[in-house]
């Protein structure tokens, strides 16, 4: 399983509602294919946005060897 940690995601700027677009697993990858999407400017006020993933939900509270490190959202 490929590790897709930034998510691009896009909302008209008249709408506070996110779409995701497309995961990747590097930042260059994302950056490019949002850069190729607003190059191609399919419709008008439609707005790119890069959302890192910075917890893996399921490792954390199903592999982690510390109890205390679920914690922390508590």
């Amino acid at each position: 399983m490929i590790n897709k940690k930034y998510i691009v995601m896009s909302k008209f700027d008249h709408s506070d509602r996110f779409n995701m677009e497309k995961g990747f697993s590097t930042i260059k990858d994302a950056n490019s294919y949002a850069k190729l999407m607003m190059d191609n400017n399919d419709y008008d006020g439609l707005e790119y946005f890069c959302f890192e993933q910075t917890v893996d939900y399921s490792y954390l509270f199903n592999n982690s060897e510390d109890k205390e490190e679920k914690k922390w959202w508590e």
